[in-house]
């Protein structure tokens, strides 16, 4: 399998505070996709503006860099079954 086949998928805030991470990962399982890598992370700001720096002229992506930082995130990297 080549890094490339890899999808990163990214549960925010407002996914894993009210619990609902379990739901989404299935969610993705049941879409075929096998998880590799699983990390709960409080992002840092530099992380996010790095991670997101396509948006950086974006009206929003000062709120978006605020929004990302206001709970944990569950980072997942995942590859389609074959």
């Amino acid at each position: 399998m080549a890094n490339s086949d890899c999808t990163f998928i990214a549960i925010k805030p407002n996914g894993v505070q009210p619990n609902l991470t379990g739901e989404i990962i299935e969610h993705f399982e049941q879409k075929g996709f096998c998880l590799i890598v699983i990390k709960l992370i409080q992002a840092s700001e530099d992380l996010l503006k790095e991670h997101y720096i396509d948006l950086k002229d974006c009206p929003f992506f000062a709120g978006l860099v605020k929004y990302m930082q206001s709970g944990p995130v569950v980072a997942m990297e995942h590859y389609p079954q074959q």
